[in-house]
């Protein structure tokens, strides 16, 4: 399982930004997909920013973390954790935040898979981007980080098909380069 580092606070801090916007306003339903220890959807919460957050991941152990760590914030009625998105309902969601794996590799185990997207470094990313991309509703807001690494221009094309860029944040390493974005539906959808 992934704990939380440099790229999830990238995502948080947009999700502030996220928060700023709505001007005192709560989205209605959230999720964190590739949830993990849940920090991310948690603060969705926490932060006021969402009524409820659906937490998804498709590894046990992330989401018996997650779900201890919503008890324990006292967020159990607030919180849903799933192991698919298979059971949400098209455009149903308002916010989508992922910090989805970006490394180019093919994991060999579970902590493996928290970091290697695939062989190309692009594939899980491009599932999540389309998958919320069918959750959302029109006008819905994604917060998605992903690397220099995943091969950008693979990963901003699959974004520009289904959403316009509303923000963008940019941390660089002397190794790697993380960008986070905030996204909209684009209405009409492709």
């Amino acid at each position: 399982m992934y704990e939380p580092s440099d790229d999830t606070w990238l995502a948080a801090s947009l999700l502030g930004s996220v928060k700023t916007s709505l001007r005192q306003r709560r989205l209605k339903a959230c999720a964190d997909i590739g949830s993990g220890t849940g920090f991310l959807g948690l603060y969705t919460l926490v932060a006021g920013i969402c009524e409820k957050t659906v937490f998804v991941d498709v590894y046990d152990n992330a989401l018996l973390n997650t779900r201890l760590n919503i008890d324990l914030n006292g967020l159990g009625s607030r919180g849903l954790v799933v192991s698919s998105t298979e059971g949400l309902r098209d455009s149903s969601l308002h916010l989508v935040v992922s910090n989805p794996p970006y490394l180019p590799g093919i994991p060999s185990n579970e902590y493996e898979a928290a970091l290697y997207a695939g062989a190309r470094g692009f594939e899980v990313i491009v599932d999540v981007v389309r998958e919320a991309h069918r959750l959302l509703v029109e006008g819905g807001l994604m917060v998605l980080v992903y690397s220099s690494l995943s091969n950008t221009e693979v990963v901003e094309g699959e974004i520009s098909r289904y959403f316009n860029v509303r923000e963008v944040k940019v941390k660089r390493f002397f190794f790697e380069e993380l960008k986070g974005v905030v996204l909209e539906k684009k209405s009409g959808g492709s």
